[in-house]
């Protein structure tokens, strides 16, 4: 669809930062889930919990994070290296999470379940906003 003056309408929800647009989106989306689900373990079980799912989930959060803005900035510098380093800190990242489980021991106040669920809701909804943001992202071949 175009306006008058021969440039094309954009459409709604349309992402055209590219790797930028994907990661506010994805952050932003996944953070409000975190936050709900603190809420929600706040009010049912309590500040241990609530304390609990904000470790699990902020530390995927802030890890995803972590990615997708070195994702975006490679993909602006030096495309030709964007899969690689994205596959390469994808694996680096699943690592450090393992190794700091397996090392780190677990405070006393933390519970597991909480710090689990929220890890596992907020990769979820990371991921279906990446996918969603992704397949909505527009880039223009020639200059405006």
């Amino acid at each position: 669809m175009t306006r008058a003056g021969g440039r094309r309408r954009r459409r709604r929800w349309e992402n055209r930062r590219g790797w930028w647009g994907i990661l506010g989106w994805s952050l932003a989306a996944a953070g409000a889930a975190l936050a709900i689900t603190c809420a929600a373990w706040l009010l049912s079980v309590g500040g241990e919990a609530a304390g609990s799912a904000l470790l699990g989930g902020g530390a995927v959060l802030a890890l995803s994070a972590l990615t997708g803005a070195t994702t975006a900035l490679v993909w602006d510098r030096a495309r030709e290296a964007a899969l690689p380093v994205s596959v390469g800190l994808f694996v680096l990242k699943i690592a450090v999470f393992a190794v700091l489980l397996g090392v780190l021991p677990r405070p006393g106040w933390v519970r597991a379940d909480a710090a689990a669920i929220a890890a596992l809701v907020t990769i979820l909804v990371w991921q279906a906003a990446e996918v969603l943001v992704f397949a909505r992202t527009r880039r223009g071949i020639y200059a405006d």
